[in-house]
């Protein structure tokens, strides 16, 4: 049976990863609702940055958010990280089998840096909590 406890327990860590979570959501919507229209109104070349926001970002929601509702230990943290990220990848490489998918190497790469991201974020919150 599965131990419920870390999830109906509360811990300042939680408060953490949701405003991590809610702060990765802002920086994601303003990339996907006001830069990729001004880089593709003006013509210039980010390199898919802003075209691959939504997986780079939605990834650093995912995990943050998610840490938030089920507060995993240290360990367990990195393995979901490592699952949500290699989730992300899988749906992406179905995309084509799916009705309106469409696969993009730039979203594959986005959901790279977004979990080589949130690797060192969540390495600092752990080390920053003095009680886990």
């Amino acid at each position: 049976m599965t131990d419920r406890s870390p999830i109906l327990t509360w811990h300042p860590r939680r408060a953490v990863f949701l405003l991590l979570g809610a702060g990765a959501f802002a920086v994601t919507e303003f990339g996907r609702h006001v830069l990729r229209p001004l880089v593709r109104e003006h013509g210039v070349d980010d390199l898919g940055i802003t075209d691959s926001i939504g997986n780079g970002g939605g990834i650093l929601v995912q995990i943050f958010l998610a840490f938030a509702v089920i507060n995993p230990d240290r360990r367990r943290s990195f393995i979901l990280a490592t699952v949500f990220a290699a989730g992300y990848i899988i749906y992406e490489f179905l995309q084509p089998h799916l009705p309106k998918g469409v696969f993009d190497w730039k979203d594959v790469w986005g959901t790279i840096i977004g979990y080589v991201i949130a690797l060192p974020v969540l390495a600092l919150v752990w080390r920053c909590d003095k009680r886990s």
